[in-house]
């Protein structure tokens, strides 16, 4: 993440109060986790990768399942942990590097909403050997990005746009697309291009 990107986070977050106070907002949860959630046989262990303030750790908490939530802003990770007490949940919650952070035990479902399309084209093959090292065999991976549907979609604010080929061959062998949705969406700022394809998937990795 670049220096003027964190700065841009740090006064965001340092301005919320909960979750719904963030511009990037979204007040029900992926339809893929929760697809994901109601395949698996009962709660697990899940981790939510650039949790922000938690609103998906708090909802995978409110399903039964033990999770960790990991932010590289310490504001985020303070929003997270005052949820965490306002609702009775007991969330992990951490201030780390996802390019280094470690855990004990890998987990059943691991989340991802914003955190990849964050990270240099370098930065994402160090993301998949730490992803590897988090899911558990049989595990389920959820990730929401931003696509990339041409070559003149790619702007230079903002996050980085990935082809859908580029992800499925970033994971692979190890982990298969299982199902994937795409939503556009329009009239939004010039400066990243008016609009955006927003892409979720959910990967499954072999047992």
């Amino acid at each position: 993440m670049s220096w003027s990107s964190k700065r841009v986070f740090k006064r965001l977050y340092g301005s919320a109060s909960t979750p719904a106070d963030l511009p990037w907002h979204e007040p029900d949860p992926p339809a893929l986790l929760v697809k994901a959630l109601d395949a698996r046989p009962g709660p697990g262990r899940a981790l939510d990768v650039g949790c922000g303030a938690g609103a998906y750790s708090l909802y995978m908490a409110s399903r039964g399942h033990a999770v960790a939530g990991i932010d590289y802003m310490p504001e985020a990770i303070e929003l997270l942990r005052a949820g965490a007490q306002d609702t009775g949940h007991d969330i992990t919650a951490v201030q780390a590097d996802v390019r280094t952070w470690t855990a004990e035990q890998p987990f059943d479902v691991v989340l991802d909403v914003g955190c990849l399309h964050s990270l240099s084209a370098a930065d994402r093959k160090t993301y998949r050997q730490q992803l590897l090292r988090w899911l558990a065999p049989g595990g389920d991976y959820i990730l929401v990005h931003l696509g990339r549907r041409a070559w003149w979609d790619a702007w230079p604010v903002g996050p980085n746009r990935i082809y859908k080929s580029q992800l499925v061959e970033l994971f692979a062998p190890e982990l298969e697309l299982h199902e994937s949705e795409a939503e556009e969406k329009r009239g939004l700022p010039l400066l990243i291009g008016g609009s955006m394809l927003t892409m979720r998937y959910w990967f499954k990795r072999g047992a």
